[in-house]
Parts: structure tokens; sequence; C-alpha cells
């Protein structure tokens, strides 16, 4: 799901009728379900993209030394390195340059961004019931309903 689905999704879902409370509070499980089935599912899409990552990192490492085999260059679909070969204190910059390892640390951000997103939704749906509840609380003292009484 991409991150603008998510947030036009959960502006829909956070709204509480204030009309219908009890119903509300039964939805609370339903909605939690989605947002919980969504968030493992971003994880394991961020644990993918990090695992991508540092497998891309690896063999740009290797590249970049020149270590490679030509049925290994061919595989990826690269040439070999023309360059000088970097000592291990300059690989960090090499790499740090590379288009496709920038790629895929963008995509490791936005899944760690919509994962964020989903705890915090998660964190305001833990207190959906307590909100439904003071609301309900609320409703009864403005109507004169007390129960000392």
């Amino acid at each position: 799901m991409k991150l603008s689905d998510l947030q036009d999704s959960w502006e829909k879902d956070c709204k509480i009728d204030e009309m219908n409370l009890g119903i509300e509070a039964t939805r609370t499980p339903q909605i939690h379900a989605k947002y919980l089935n969504l968030l493992t599912s971003a994880k394991l899409n961020l644990r993918k993209a990090e695992s991508q990552y540092a497998n891309l990192r690896r063999k740009k490492f290797r590249y970049y030394r020149g270590e490679m085999t030509r049925s290994e260059l061919e595989d990826e679909g690269w040439t070999q390195w023309q360059g000088t070969k970097p000592l291990k204190n300059e690989m960090d910059e090499f790499l740090g340059h590379d288009e496709q390892l920038i790629e895929l640390q963008d995509k490791i951000e936005y899944f760690k961004t919509v994962v964020y997103q989903l705890e915090n939704i998660r964190k305001s749906l833990n207190s959906r019931t307590w909100d439904i509840k003071n609301h309900i609380e609320w409703l009864k003292w403005t109507n004169g309903y007390r129960d000392w009484e």
C-alpha cells in the first residue's frame, strides 16, 4: 500500500460517528486487524529491502575492488570497473554514491516511514475504546445522568 493511500484510508477510519458510538466500539477490533495486517506486511517489506541492500552492497564492494568474476559481472549486467581500486577506508564514499544503492536506501526509508505511520495508527487505535467510553460518559453528564443519584 502506498503511503498516500494509507493516509487517506486512516483519515476515513479514524473518524468516530458520535451518533452510533456502540457500532463504533464494535468496529474498533476490525480496524485494528486491518492496520495490524498492513503493519506486518510493511515490516516484512522493510526487512526484504534491507536484505536486498545488504546483498547489493556486498556485491558492489567486490565490484569496486575488482574481485568479481566475468560470469558474476554478466549475471548482474555490469561491465568491469575501470576506475582505480579504492582503499578500504575509501569504500564508503564509493558505495555512498552508487545509484543502485541510493535507490535501495530510498526504498528502505520509504518503508520505515510507512511502518512509523502504521505504528502510530496502532497507538491511536489502542486509545479508541477509551475515547468512545469517555464520549459516552460526557454525553451522560451533559444530559443530566448522574451515577450517584
